[in-house]
């Protein structure tokens, strides 16, 4: 029921609210409940499962049997005494002897002491924990990449609103060009140029609306929700740092390989087994026809000592290159991480005072701009000159809103090495 509840709301969500309303919430919460998601749910049952069926080795099993055993001399129910016998004999009844025995009855056994069975349910446990960490770090990844998709789906709206303020701007320049064209003031060769100027705005357009397309397809794939305008991002809190979280399943792991080594090692222990087994016979006696019914029980306690066992051996060296293994993948990858982690940490600042100056860029672009406006207009500059003006500016907005989109995927993919949750420090 709740999760028939939970498709509802999803579907609510997807369908009841504009796409402009969407908050990063809103897509951090469609997140959590995409197949995507779930399917890490699922993977962590399972590992749980592992670890409830060696729990599960500690009980008692309990059985019933019943079989029909035909037999080709008459062979005994049950163990009988020779003075049992002799008495059975001198009162003229039946021997619990039969050429044809029916059984039913009950076997029970109970592990007393399996060592390999305490090994293997601390393996299970750590790997269950290992697949929640793992739950976790999958769920920050897909939430980095959500965060940079629409980063950069807001650098495409900020950079096609600079491409629309350019093309009115040349638009503008090109209704004075064709005026002045008529007049026989300019060659036509200038409208022509200022012609192309537009046409190769229109062209960034279509190649943005592009990248549009293929960014919304992304954001929708993870949340089922379509934008039809991103969503703006703003940073809340600090990024946390220190021990990098990105490790912890590998960790795991190794500590998981351990107690492999050790559960490898503890098939060469002794274990006690108690067992208990009880049946009713029944048959026809040999010695005189008549039916025979008897019931048999017994119960023991079986102390196993494994004297050669070669398999367990070579299990032994498995079990000591599959932690070996994960120790030389830790330490790989905890370099590669720490290498990554001090790399991002530098780059986002030099994002971040890149942004600064992008910002005293686009303003000293824009005034140089208002300037060869003037000079143009008073044909005190060519207008190769002035279509250049027009183009720094456009590309100075264009580096500034793209650095600003790299800022957010960097924060992202940094906030996921350290397991931060970016519900925490996005809104």
């Amino acid at each position: 029921m709740k999760t028939l509840t939970g498709y509802l709301c999803l579907a609510l969500l997807c369908w009841s609210i504009p796409a402009g309303a969407v908050t990063i919430t809103d897509l951090f919460t469609a997140l959590r409940e995409q197949p995507l998601t779930k399917l890490d749910t699922i993977r962590t049952r399972e590992a749980e499962l592992k670890l409830q069926s060696v729990h599960d080795r500690f009980y008692p099993a309990l059985t019933g049997v019943g079989s029909y055993e035909v037999y080709n001399s008459p062979t005994n129910l049950r163990p009988v005494l020779p003075t049992e016998s002799a008495r059975l004999l001198a009162n003229g009844e039946p021997l619990p002897f039969s050429d044809n025995i029916g059984r039913v009855g009950v076997r029970f056994s109970l592990p007393i002491f399996v060592k390999e069975l305490f090994s293997l349910g601390r393996q299970a446990q750590i790997l269950a924990a290992g697949s929640r960490v793992q739950k976790r770090l999958n769920l920050l990844e897909h939430q980095a990449v959500l965060v940079a998709a629409d980063a950069h789906l807001v650098h495409m709206s900020y950079l096609e609103k600079a491409l629309r303020s350019r093309k009115a701007s040349l638009e503008k320049t090109r209704a004075d060009v064709i005026i002045k064209v008529k007049n026989g003031r300019i060659p036509e060769v200038e409208k022509v140029r200022m012609d192309e100027a537009i046409n190769q705005i229109d062209l960034t357009f279509n190649q943005t609306w592009q990248q549009e397309s293929e960014l919304k397809k992304d954001i929708e794939s993870l949340t089922g929700i379509f934008l039809d305008k991103p969503v703006r991002l703003t940073r809340q809190g600090h990024l946390r740092e220190g021990e990098l979280f990105a490790l912890k399943p590998l960790e795991k792991n190794i500590e998981a390989g351990k107690f492999g080594v050790q559960a490898a090692k503890d098939k060469l222990y002794p274990s006690i087994i108690g067992t208990a087994r009880w049946f009713h016979n029944y048959g026809e006696g040999y010695n005189t026809g008549a039916a025979v019914d008897d019931e048999y029980g017994s119960y023991a306690l079986t102390l196993q000592v494994p004297l050669f066992n070669k398999p367990a051996y070579t299990a032994i060296e498995q079990a000591k290159v599959a932690l070996l293994r994960e120790q030389v993948r830790f330490a790989a990858t905890r370099i590669e991480l720490q290498a990554r982690a001090g790399n991002l940490t530098r780059t986002l600042a030099l994002l971040g005072r890149s942004m600064t100056l992008g910002r005293k860029s686009i303003d000293h672009e824009r005034d140089l701009l208002k300037v060869a406006e003037v000079a143009y207009a008073g044909r005190r500059m060519d207008q190769e000159e002035y279509l250049r003006y027009e183009e720094k500016v456009l590309t100075a907005e264009a580096n500034y809103y793209l650095t600003e989109a790299r800022w957010w995927k960097t924060f992202a993919t940094l906030a996921v090495l350290y397991g931060n949750n970016l519900e925490e420090l996005v809104k």
